[in-house]
């Protein structure tokens, strides 16, 4: 009869913590993020981001995915500051070439192939059909909030909207959400885009945390090509007091499909002074080309 007793009550307990863990698994905590202005939001991170002279970053682990291939390299790259951003990769202990990216022009190095490519920026950008330019590059590489184009007159941020979006800041223009009312309507779309000075129309979607005010995510997309660019930031470690991510993960989707994971260790500032860029005399000078 004890023994009943005993066995009665272990079960009856049992059952009592098990009831309470299924009613914990139901609660479900949800994140309450405040709203802001944009002029907040972009104050926050500029105080926040990382600040730096020279930014090196020795270790980098490249992932490559496009259309079923993978392709891994690794290397080193290093900024200094609106000036020059210096990349170098290799296969294994094999060299594969180094990357010199000025504020206008290139000049790449492919040890494999003994050539030589130079030119400018924007030609890279007419051949991959999407606009680039060293601050877009810069911003990515070192995680900064890209330059927000300002009005000087009374508002500063009259074409920038923020919302809340996944439990982060969202920073849109409010010009760019205007094309949405045009796609649904290709003549109406053609129309517009031949009223604007521009090309290419792209949407640019940035992503701040609310806690830490960096940028967790960007979103670029194309409404001529349908390309969508996404570029999400994690894994952040401190660097000098500030945070910095140690995966930058980029998605192509669209015709093609591209997936990038750049994996970053070994990150420090200001401590470096070599930013010479040497070019084999022997290699062959050949043009561009996007393959």
């Amino acid at each position: 009869m004890k023994i009943k007793i005993i066995l009665l009550s272990y079960l009856c307990l049992s059952l009592f913590f098990m009831s309470g863990c299924k009613q914990k698994e139901k609660i479900v905590i949800e994140k309450k993020v405040k709203l802001v202005s944009v002029r907040r939001a972009v104050r926050m991170v500029y105080e926040n981001e990382l600040k730096f002279n020279t930014l090196s970053v020795k270790k980098v682990n490249l992932t490559v995915s496009n259309n079923g291939k993978v392709q891994s390299l690794r290397g080193y790259y290093k900024i200094k500051r609106d000036s020059v951003i210096q990349v170098s990769a290799q296969s294994l202990i094999i060299p594969v070439g180094k990357l010199e990216l000025g504020v206008d022009s290139f000049r790449a190095v492919y040890h494999i192939g003994k050539q030589v490519m130079s030119g400018s920026i924007q030609k890279i950008a007419d051949l991959i059909g999407y606009d680039i330019d060293y601050q877009t590059m810069q911003s990515i590489l070192s995680n900064r909030l890209q330059s927000i184009k300002q009005d000087q007159k009374e508002n500063l941020f009259k074409d920038y909207v923020l919302v809340i979006e996944d439990n982060m800041y969202k920073i849109s223009s409010i010009r760019d959400r205007r094309f949405k009312r045009f796609t649904a309507n290709e003549d109406k779309l053609e129309r517009f885009k031949q009223r604007k000075d521009e090309p290419h129309l792209v949407k640019l979607d940035i992503y701040v945390d609310p806690d830490i005010f960096v940028v967790r995510k960007q979103v670029y997309f194309d409404f001529d090509t349908e390309r969508v660019v996404t570029i999400e930031f994690s894994e952040f470690k401190a660097i000098s007091g500030k945070w910095f991510p140690e995966n930058i993960h980029v998605f192509v989707s669209g015709k093609e499909k591209i997936d990038i994971l750049v994996e970053l260790s070994k990150v420090s500032i200001d401590d470096e002074n070599d930013f010479t860029f040497t070019v084999p005399s022997k290699y062959k000078v050949e043009d561009f080309k996007k393959n």
